[in-house]
């Protein structure tokens, strides 16, 4: 029997190989874990602006809605189209709206666009800015994206809808998009 002093080669090979993994799948979760983290930065913009623009519309109620007080007891039944959007969803404002300081509702609406454009990663491409919606609530047309309900809703409920890219496809699970959207429907 021979006397055994340390470690073979072969053992210290193996060693280095399972050491070389172990770190390469940590590096790979520190980046995926990475971009997740941004998305969710993201999304969290896009919930505040979205909050911001609906205060704006609250502020600005006589704008949006057909009926409304004095005339009738109560706000109801959103305009198809008004100072801040047109029947197909788009804003009716945009960046040059923006005063300082803002005193109507479209001029508070482009100051907001302003911050958002700022804010979600490059909100100001065309194919990004086509995908901002907001108008009396939206269904979903028969390839999936979101369209206005038109003339037939009658309800107070607004829809909302923000976007921006993404660096990878982290927008979802079943998506191959780097155009990540949050939407949301809110009682005006």
């Amino acid at each position: 029997m021979k006397n055994s002093r340390g470690f073979s080669l072969i053992e210290v090979l193996v060693t280095i190989v399972l050491t070389t993994v172990g770190i390469l799948g940590m590096v790979a979760l520190q980046s995926r874990s990475i971009q997740y983290t941004q998305d969710s930065v993201n999304r969290n913009t896009a919930i505040a602006l979205t909050n911001e623009l609906v205060e704006i519309m609250r502020a600005n109620r006589d704008e949006l809605f057909v009926k409304r007080p004095p005339i009738e007891p109560m706000y109801s039944q959103l305009a198809e189209t008004s100072a801040l959007y047109k029947a197909d969803g788009s804003f009716d404002f945009g960046v040059a709206d923006c005063a300082t300081p803002a005193q109507t509702a479209k001029q508070q609406a482009g100051c907001w666009l302003v911050k958002a454009r700022a804010t979600l990663p490059s909100a100001s491409d065309a194919a990004i800015a086509g995908q901002f919606m907001v108008c009396p609530s939206f269904k979903m047309d028969s390839d999936g994206k979101p369209e206005c309900a038109g003339s037939s809703y009658t309800g107070s409920t607004m829809a909302v809808q923000l976007a921006w890219r993404s660096k990878e496809s982290v927008c979802g699970k079943d998506s191959d998009s780097d155009i990540c959207t949050f939407s949301t429907r809110v009682e005006l």
